[in-house]
């Protein structure tokens, strides 16, 4: 059997992402009107994209923005929300440990949900692997620049909708929509109420803080269901 070659593993990497696109779409559009509603400008707000390139990141900090938060607060919430990543970083070393520091930034940069869920997904498969961190770049760059390209659009759009349409609370509804079928396992749901109550308890606090506050204590209490549930399972594997 024939090893792809690079730009077969991109390629098939790049189709393979095109069912994931259906939901990125929308979820892009919102992102780039957000940024509009929150008051930054459209250079502010393609940069913000094109740098941080997180959905959910990107949304808290243009709500920070807007209720003129402290710098180092928007920063800090963005952190809270992307500390997901650390654990795929964990997930998919295995995989691309032998790549070069430069290839390892690149993928780093680039790594998403669903880039991650795909990597051992592709390198598990059976045949030659030397080429597959390509099928990687290929789902990543493709979500990266079709991602863009709708913050884009909605950037756009949304600085020709006049303000008194209540475009942030649009925004919001929109999101709720887009976030509601991820939910989709009992830590998703716990993590879901708990951001939700705590948001509501703190939501006095100045800095809309409380958007930090239902992060933590959202990804907290997903953690723990998530542990919980695991916990039986390995206390049996234990016992063979």
């Amino acid at each position: 059997m024939a090893i792809p070659t690079p730009r077969e593993e991109f390629i098939a990497g790049a189709r393979a992402i095109t069912p994931v696109l259906l939901g990125t779409i929308p979820f892009g559009f919102v992102a780039g009107v957000a940024s509009v509603a929150s008051g930054l400008t459209p250079v502010e707000g393609m940069a913000l994209s094109i740098l941080a390139f997180s959905g959910i990141a990107q949304l808290i900090v243009v709500q920070l923005i807007a209720a003129n938060s402290p710098i180092l607060v928007a920063i800090a919430a963005a952190a809270v929300v992307s500390l997901r990543h650390l654990m795929y970083s964990a997930a998919i070393s295995p995989y691309l440990a032998h790549l070069s520091p430069r290839w390892r930034a690149l993928l780093a940069f680039l790594m998403t949900d669903q880039s991650m869920a795909m990597t051992p997904m592709r390198f598990n498969e059976p045949g030659d692997k030397s080429n597959r961190h390509w099928h990687v770049l290929g789902t990543s760059v493709t979500l990266y620049l079709v991602w863009q390209a709708t913050v884009l659009i909605g950037i756009v759009l949304g600085a020709q909708i006049p303000a008194s349409w209540s475009l942030d609370f649009a925004v919001v509804l929109t999101f709720i929509a887009l976030l509601v079928p991820t939910v989709r396992t009992r830590a998703d749901l716990a993590a879901a109420i708990v951001a939700f109550g705590v948001a509501l308890a703190a939501a006095g606090l100045p800095y809309r803080l409380s958007l930090v506050a239902a992060s933590i204590a959202g990804i907290a209490a997903g953690m723990a269901i998530e542990l919980a549930r695991r916990a039986p399972r390995e206390h049996c594997a234990g016992r063979r």
